[in-house]
């Protein structure tokens, strides 16, 4: 069934909603199985009314402009984290518990910095660009 832009963005709309609302309410259940089965249905919907749509609705500068705000959320994250943990981690004479949760924020956020750096390298690599020699 094709549809237009606005439908599919409706229909996207409905299927996330109902995603998560019923990997909530398995996951309050405690089971786990159907959160992961319920998500995969949710991912397998998604595509399908994604997949549907009859019309272009991604332009370059709707890309242009995800790449800006992925690059601006995945920096802010990070370096949100990163404090955080750094407090959290400081704070674990007077407050143990968090202990934990700022080690594993510090190390997330690190982990998200190398895999940028990974990724960024190789993207970088395979459209074209070549560093100047030197010599």
């Amino acid at each position: 069934m094709l549809m237009d832009a606005k439908n599919s963005k409706i229909c996207r709309m409905i299927i996330i909603v109902a995603t998560v609302a019923l990997a909530g309410w398995f996951a309050a259940t405690a089971d786990s199985a159907l959160v992961l089965i319920s998500a995969a249905v949710g991912t397998i919907l998604f595509y399908l009314c994604k997949t549907s749509v009859e019309e272009v609705v991604v332009d370059e500068r709707d890309e242009r402009v995800s790449e800006r705000a992925s690059k601006v959320a995945m920096e802010i994250f990070a370096a949100t984290s990163a404090l955080a943990g750094v407090v959290f981690i400081a704070e674990r004479y007077e407050h143990p518990e968090y202990a934990n949760a700022g080690f594993a924020l510090a190390f997330s956020a690190c982990a998200l910095m190398i895999l940028y750096s990974v990724l960024y390298g190789y993207y970088n690599r395979r459209y074209g660009y070549e560093p100047y020699d030197e010599e």
